[in-house]
This record gives C-alpha cells, structure tokens and sequence, in this order.
C-alpha cells in the first residue's frame, strides 16, 4: 500500500483515476459516487411505484447535465484501475478532516466493490465513513466473510418502499410519509443541509428516518 500511495499521490494522478470527490455544501464532508444509472438493484426499483428510488434525486436535476453525468461516469470507469483503491485512501487522508460520505449518487457493484471500500476505511482509521446502500446481499456477503467491518465504517442498510420496513441489518434507513420509528432527519429544517447533525454516521443511530418530499 506505501508503494501505490507514493505513485497516487504525484501529478494529482489519485483524481485522475477516481474522477475526485465531490464537495457540496449541503453535506459537512467530501463524498463519493457514480450516476445512478449503475445501481444495480436500484435501477430495477426506479421503474417499481412506491420504491425509494422511483423518485430518485440522483435521476433528476443537476445530475441530468451531461458534464455531471459525464465526470459520474469517469469514477465509474475508476473502479477497473487496480490502483483505485489507494487512490481513493490518498484522498481521504488528503480531503477528509473527520467525516466522508459514500455514493451521494450511485451505489455498491458488488463484493469486490466493498471489500476495497473495506480496505479504504482501515487505512483512514481517523474518519468516519458512511455508506448507504441498497445491496443488502452484497453488505451481508461481506460482512460474512469478515466477521465485522472495520469500527470507522457505517453501512447504513436502506429500506427499499416507502413507508415499508428496512433490512434486517443493525444500522438502516428509511423514506417515510410520518409514521416511521427512529431518528428523524432534520435536514428540512436547515436548508435540506446535514448541519450539525451527524446521526448516518453513528452506529449508536439503528434507524434514519427520512421524511418523503
């Protein structure tokens, strides 16, 4: 891993193979991600009324402008490098003070996906890392082979219907029209902005409720 850090990290070669982070300043940190058209489970629950992603942001607005879509679709490309993963450590250490944020759009490809992602948060072991996912078969497969996932790393399992139950999983989200149970997001409140509030990244949260809007 010294060895490819070394290599990342000359002649921003580390953005050059993942396409860079995204800085919004609705969310207190960098994130990460790939269009929306990759997900995988998520693109089968697009076209299903009353799926958390039949409405998806990431489908629409800004992420609809072919310079977005084109950068979405050069970190996807990334994901094929064999040097993606130290890259991706590279800029973590280098962006991230104490907080990072995994597919503000898009979502896991698979086992391998997660594993590096995996090794990504033990090498940056000095911040949190919050990865919400659809891919409940992937993050169990995983996490089966490993036991656990590294303290630092919160996979957030989210529900895939509206006002329906979430995956069997100890840290998960849902999209509710008011009668879900757990910890409300007051990002409606504050700008549709994170704000203080840090709860997606805390294990001691078991459910994010997100209100539908």
């Amino acid at each position: 891993m010294n060895a490819d850090l070394a290599t990342v990290s000359r002649n921003r070669l580390a953005e050059t193979i993942t396409g860079g982070l995204s800085l919004t300043a609705k969310m207190p940190c960098p994130s990460w991600g790939i269009s929306a058209t990759r997900c995988k489970l998520g693109s089968i629950l697009a076209q299903t009324p009353g799926s958390t992603c039949s409405a998806c942001y990431a489908l629409k607005g800004r992420y609809r402008f072919a310079a977005v879509q084109r950068k979405l679709e050069e970190r996807y490309r990334g994901l094929f490098d064999p040097r993606w993963t130290p890259a991706m450590v590279h800029l973590v250490r280098w962006y991230c003070d104490r907080y990072f944020r995994w597919f503000d759009s898009g979502d896991l490809q698979g086992e391998n996906h997660l594993r590096n992602i995996v090794t990504i948060a033990e090498h940056t072991p000095d911040v949190r890392h919050w990865l919400p996912s659809r891919e409940a078969a992937v993050v169990r497969t995983v996490e089966d082979e490993r036991g656990a996932f590294p303290p630092n790393l919160t996979v957030r399992l989210s529900g895939p219907m509206i006002d329906g139950k979430a995956p069997r999983w100890p840290t998960t989200s849902v999209v509710s029209t008011g009668g879900a149970e757990g910890y409300r997001c007051p990002s409606r409140a504050q700008g549709n902005a994170c704000g203080a509030c840090r709860a997606c990244w805390d294990q001691e949260v078991r459910q994010v409720v997100y209100t539908l809007h």
